[in-house]
């Protein structure tokens, strides 16, 4: 899936970052997750408090665990490291695309709309983002798809989607928010053609790719006094 949103971007236009200029919604994200993610294997009573837990949820109404379950990890360290390393790796790539004002937008939207089904659905206790992070991995595709139509992007659409039916099919939950991330994106893109003032992403911006300088303002031509 990382190769393929990789190849993805490829084809659309990006912000660049620096130390002064920093891609300040993902690193707000990962620091997010990974300070009670790290915390927790030396205070359990962090993952207790924060993991999804469906019982707790619709039965007792601690329903902020919709909300905190991506910030703790019930894969150990192995599974910590991982989910850290990916989402640092999606976080910097979806800003780059999506810009930093819409990404700060559409992660809490992400995680409004994706966590609704935990309201209604009892499901094996957990935590970790690897949900938010595919999503956010595959909205990239869904973007591409509606503001930079071709072949090679319906390619690797479909691909990303075979590759989520197949997990779907061996039974493993990762394969829904691949495939939903996609719409994710286009309906996101669709939000950002209504208010193209406001939502604008990089990639829709042809003069944002990466190292493109702006164009410089040319002067007024000086007059003289009767206007010539």
């Amino acid at each position: 899936m990382i190769v393929l949103v990789m190849k993805v971007m490829d084809g659309l236009p990006q912000r660049t970052f620096s130390l002064r200029k920093p891609p300040k919604v993902a690193i707000g994200l990962w620091l997010l997750v990974a300070i009670p993610s790290l915390l927790q294997f030396a205070f359990p009573q962090i993952y207790d408090t924060l993991h999804r837990d469906s019982g707790l949820i619709i039965e007792h109404g601690q329903w902020w665990r919709v909300y905190t379950s991506f910030m703790v990890q019930d894969g150990g360290v192995g599974g910590t490291a991982f989910n850290l390393f990916v989402l640092a790796l999606i976080g910097f790539a979806a800003e780059r695309v999506w810009g930093t004002r819409l990404l700060l937008a559409f992660v809490p939207a992400l995680m409004l709309v994706f966590s609704v089904d935990t309201f209604l659905v009892h499901g094996p206790p957990g935590g970790g983002n690897s949900g938010l992070t595919f999503r956010l991995a595959t909205s990239i595709a869904g973007l591409a798809l509606l503001i930079r139509p071709s072949r090679r992007h319906y390619l690797l659409a479909a691909a990303i989607v075979v590759d989520g039916a197949v997990l779907l099919l061996l039974g493993d939950g990762h394969g829904e928010p691949m495939i939903t991330g996609i719409v994710a994106g286009l309906i996101a893109a669709l939000v950002q053609r209504r208010w193209p003032r406001v939502w604008q992403p990089v990639a829709a911006d042809p003069d944002a790719r990466a190292g493109k300088p702006e164009p410089e303002e040319t002067p007024e031509p000086e007059s003289d006094l009767e206007g010539r």
